[in-house]
């Protein structure tokens, strides 16, 4: 069987890709192995990040128990009218009244404390100054315990009941000491809350053991456990040392809500469940979590090393073999990309990459008939168009031209009426000129049809308008697109200067003037002008839209700049210059080309 040029196919691509497959095959290996490991990391890490909520969320019931509970608690005591009431100054009572009452009320404190055994003390501290605790005969104590960091900056802040930062609490005439947390209530007597004044303090010491032991159990999982406060204040750290998270991201990660978050080191996961905007944080080792498939992770690479050598000495010669062809085409397309259609590759490979080669040929061939054809069709298509611009001289100038030829003979104006014809036959036979002179003209063409048109005009509008030529006669042989100087001087006549009614006579000054390479010529009326809203309006007209714009001045000026500017490209066409009530000034600007 013999396929493109004729020489026998020996092997098929896919033949050829068969000697590889074992190659493929360890790959595959290699591919699923680490898949595993990956797929077993991720289990690890999705299950104790699972356990570790868990565990957090078992610790934060317990420490929102004992907040609650602290709460209860202050609510019954500040709402017992008993003790608010044994609580107030009583200035007609003696000395040993005041001291049973204020007995009456350390004695209710303490069966507070025996109930919540996690109190080890609940003092108040009335607005004079006075204190009343459960363990009677310490004021002394209390004085200096109140002054330290813990109450002072809670009392700085004053607001709503807040639990303190771990502080040490002295028991026992002095003997014991253990770390205590505080809640403080600042409250007013349910008798006289509107009174002024200093409120008093209820203070609940609570075992700083109770919170700890929350996190006893599982502390030792973690890299670190964390107890934070309400302004972030540390209250449990299961390390000495400082904390691993980063604040500012704990704090956008706590407003995403997702739980946790994780770097390459590390995997954070935070509650915070419990009241006082309490926040748990626990931090997990990657490297300590992954330990355990470390050893397998060293097989993989090894295996995955060896198995990218072996691949890489054998597949090495046959990509080569099987590339060089292909490496040939992607040359000669990039040739062809850059314009060069005389290309033509041979591959003698007696695979399909021949027939890709053969079909490649055909294709440039094919290519190389298509762009000739598409260009011929492209330069009829602009003909054309040009064609039907030059078309588009406005109907009604013919009709108006008519009726004034009709008008002027029934009055027996018959020289008047035969000027005016033959200038309308002048401007049509100017435009139905076939062939290349169909597109350009002379500079003194155009001026003669000008005037032709002004004589019409004239005859129309007698003693309404004049024109003004101040063209040097060396210009008069200056190769231009046909038709452009008529367009302007009926856009200045019709939309300038007889579009109102006027006193003096209208002006149109047609001048032209040249440099090196470039002519421009001008037409400046006197007219009525235009506005910046009309200026910007008319230079937004696209090109193509000539024609809707031929009701409202002839061929008009997006028909003039089009063929200007296809003729001679962007750099030439139509710049307008208006001032409303002094008059409009329109610049031709094209090459400097004439007959020879």
């Amino acid at each position: 069987m013999r396929k493109g040029s004729g020489r026998p196919m020996k092997w098929k691509i896919k033949s050829k890709l068969m000697l590889i497959t074992f190659c493929i095959v360890s790959v595959s290996l290699v591919c699923s192995g680490s898949f595993t490991y990956y797929y077993v990391t991720q289990m690890i890490r999705e299950q104790s990040i699972q356990d570790s909520r868990v565990k957090l969320s078992q610790n934060a019931f317990q420490i929102k128990r004992i907040q609650e509970r602290t709460e209860k608690i202050a609510e019954f005591i500040i709402s017992d009218n008993d003790i608010q009431r044994q609580l107030q100054a009583n200035p007609t009572l003696n000395e040993e009244q005041t001291y049973f009452q204020k007995k009456a009320v350390e004695e209710k404190l303490k069966k507070f404390t025996a109930l919540n055994d996690f109190i080890i003390n609940v003092l108040i501290v009335r607005t004079d100054g006075e204190m009343f605790s459960n363990n009677a005969g310490f004021e002394n104590y209390f004085e200096s315990y109140l002054q330290g960091d813990w109450f002072t900056e809670l009392a700085a802040e004053g607001g709503n009941p807040q639990f303190s930062t771990p502080h040490p609490f002295f028991y026992g005439n002095g003997v014991g000491e253990m770390q205590a947390v505080s809640y403080v209530v600042r409250y007013r007597s349910i008798d006289e809350p509107d009174r002024g004044g200093e409120p008093q303090t209820l203070i609940f010491d609570i075992k700083y053991s109770e919170f700890a032991a929350a996190f006893q159990q599982s502390q030792g999982q973690y890299e670190q456990l964390l107890l934070l406060g309400s302004h972030r204040a540390v209250l449990y750290n299961s390390r000495d040392k400082d904390a691993l998270y980063v604040p500012d991201r704990l704090e956008r990660e706590i407003d995403s809500g997702q739980g946790y978050w994780e770097d390459r080191q590390y995997i954070v996961i935070y509650n915070q469940s419990m009241l006082k905007g309490w926040l748990q944080v626990a931090i997990i080792s990657k490297t300590k979590l992954f330990a355990q498939i470390n050893s397998i992770l060293f097989l993989y690479v090894t295996v995955i090393l060896c198995s990218l050598i072996v691949i890489f000495s054998v597949m090495t010669p046959t990509i080569a073999q099987i590339t060089r062809p292909l490496s040939k085409m992607v040359s000669a397309m990039k040739r062809v990309s850059d314009g060069d259609l005389n290309m033509h590759i041979s591959i003698c490979s007696g695979d399909e990459l021949e027939i890709l080669g053969n079909g490649f040929n055909r294709m440039i061939a094919e290519l190389k008939e298509h762009v000739r054809s598409s260009v011929e069709s492209e330069k009829l298509k602009r003909t054309m168009q040009l064609e039907l611009l030059m078309s588009q001289i406005n109907p009604h100038f013919i009709y108006n031209t008519l009726n004034t030829v009709i008008y002027l003979s029934r009055a027996n104006r018959n020289r008047e009426a035969e000027q005016m014809t033959q200038s309308l036959i002048g401007i049509l036979q100017n435009s139905v000129h076939k062939g290349d002179s169909s597109f350009f003209t002379k500079l003194a063409d155009e001026i003669g049809i000008v005037e032709q048109y002004a004589d019409i005009q004239q005859c129309r509008y007698p003693d309404r308008f004049r024109l003004e030529w101040s063209i040097d006669e060396r210009l008069y042989d200056l190769i231009v697109p046909k038709m452009i100087l008529q367009p302007i001087v009926e856009n200045a006549l019709f939309h300038g200067i007889c579009s109102t009614v006027r006193e003096d006579m209208g002006r149109i000054r047609i001048q032209a003037s040249q440099t090196d390479e470039l002519v421009e010529i001008s037409i400046e009326d006197n007219g009525k002008g235009m506005s910046a809203e009309q200026l910007e309006r008319l230079a937004a007209v696209q090109p193509g839209g000539a024609a809707a714009n031929a009701d409202k001045g002839g061929i008009g000026l997006a028909n003039v700049r089009e063929r200007i500017r296809y003729h001679y490209g962007k750099d030439f066409g139509v710049h307008i210059e208006s001032i409303e009530g002094k008059g409009t000034r329109v610049v031709l600007k094209v090459p400097q080309t004439t007959a020879s």
